[in-house]
């Protein structure tokens, strides 16, 4: 697995976020909550997911589904980079 940068992981996990939301880039903030601020709903939150998986290689446990690492935008860049370190 190629490291990846924090400052490329947020690019990307910001795409990938408004991709899901159907927003523009520029409208996503780091402090967003997901579900009230962006109105991610499960199925939305089931493709934001996925779409994490396939752009950085790595398949999500069980165990990673708890819902405060999916609560923020900046959670999840957190969450992102933590598995990208492993």
């Amino acid at each position: 697995m190629e490291s990846k940068s924090h400052g490329h992981i947020e690019e990307a996990v910001i795409s990938i976020i408004a991709q899901c939301c159907k927003k523009e880039v520029s409208e996503i903030q780091l402090n967003h909550s997901l579900a009230n601020d962006l109105d991610v709903d499960s199925i939305q939150f089931l493709e934001l997911l996925s779409a994490i998986e396939e752009r950085f290689g790595f398949e999500m446990e069980v165990d990673d589904l708890h819902p405060e690492k999916f609560r923020s935008v900046q959670s999840v860049i957190h969450f992102v980079a933590g598995k990208m370190a492993a």
